[in-house]
């Protein structure tokens, strides 16, 4: 018991001692795992303004194809739209009255996208799009932020300080806006004095323009700036008797397997590898895949192998006398030559018999 005692103690003491040194001298901190972004934000850049708009009560209808007809025709008010995946057909015809009545439409520009119809629509909205930055020097040394409407002046009014070029929100390259004086236009420009963004008002509604609209993409949105402003081209001018939200945006394809082992390296041994596993498996699973070898054909037992265990294996449970008289009853049913007299074929089976029993 004593040396037990003994030994307990100086394992304790033991486990003690280190405690009290890892806690002098290591340090408890915590690591962050890098979390790749899931199939479902890699392909829709909005996911996290959709969900901002839903959470808000401010529910969000998506399409990936649309129309003017379509976009007039919807239950919202307002609308977000990617403009190269909508036919613009006889778009000021429809949408005009639609904005006039008290709808809000936010086009986004893909780089060097450009349809006749919707050209029309822009400039007969006193708005002209191209790919091209302004030639004018002079507009260099102008405010970033251009408010000229009441309307303008209450879509960014909490963002201050924005004339600062570190508060500039984030846009991609191009296009580049140039807006009528009469239009009374509210105009977001970049640190060049070119315009990013220009919002037109008419009648109770109003018509937004901008490029590729990195602002309210998943990986921007922790920007102030750009959550202003995208709040402020969204939810922030839903009426509150419509608060739904219309987007027509395409869908980005993720890549599969194949394709990310593809992007980064070539591409025909990986065809290669693939092809050969494929090959490989049928040859495994498939017998007759290979090659076919022919089989030995066995020959069958002499006849006197054959009653030899036979006779063995009733001599082993005692059974051999049923031998003898099943042979006996088979020769009587049957017709014997007359060669072989009956008498001889008794004498012969039973002397085989007597030659087994001494096996």
């Amino acid at each position: 018991m004593g040396k037990r005692f003994i030994i307990c103690a100086v394992i304790f003491v033991v486990l003690l001692g280190f405690g009290f040194w890892a806690y002098a001298n290591l340090e408890i901190y915590p690591r962050k795992d890098k979390v790749s972004p899931s199939a479902e934000t890699i392909g829709n850049r909005y996911l996290a303004l959709e969900r901002w708009l839903k959470e808000t009560d401010h529910p969000v209808r998506v399409t990936k194809r649309g129309s003017p007809s379509l976009i007039a025709a919807g239950p919202e008010k307002t609308a977000l739209v990617q403009a190269d995946i909508c036919d613009w057909k006889n778009a000021g015809k429809i949408l005009m009255p639609w904005v006039e009545q008290g709808g809000f439409l936010v086009i986004t520009l893909e780089n060097s996208f450009y349809d006749e119809d919707l050209a029309k629509f822009l400039v007969s909205m006193g708005i002209r799009a191209s790919n091209f930055p302004s030639e004018n020097d002079d507009e260099e040394d102008e405010e970033v932020i251009d408010q000229t409407e009441e309307m303008g002046q209450e879509m960014l009014a909490d963002i201050e300080d924005i004339s600062d070029e570190t508060q500039i929100p984030d846009f991609d390259w191009g296009p580049y806006f140039y807006v009528d004086e009469s239009a009374n236009a509210f105009t977001i420009k970049d640190s060049d004095g070119d315009i990013m963004l220009a919002q037109v008002p008419h009648g109770k509604g109003a018509l937004t323009v901008t490029g590729r609209p990195r602002f309210m993409f998943n990986d921007y949105l922790d920007s102030e700036v750009n959550a202003r402003l995208a709040w402020n081209l969204t939810g922030g001018q839903i009426p509150e008797d419509n608060p739904g939200l219309l987007i027509i945006r395409g869908k980005r394809v993720t890549k599969g397997l194949f394709g990310k082992l593809a992007e980064r390296g070539n591409f025909i041994p990986l065809a290669v590898s693939v092809l050969l596993v494929i090959v490989l498996g049928f040859w495994m699973v498939i017998p007759v895949f290979g090659l076919v070898f022919g089989e030995k054909q066995r020959t069958a037992r002499p006849i006197r192998e054959r009653f030899l265990a036979e006779t063995r294996f009733l001599e082993k449970y005692g059974a051999l006398k049923y031998y003898l008289e099943i042979y006996e009853r088979e020769l009587k049913l049957k017709d014997v030559e007359h060669s072989l007299l009956y008498r001889d074929i008794i004498r012969r089976l039973r002397k085989y018999q007597n030659m087994t029993e001494r096996l």
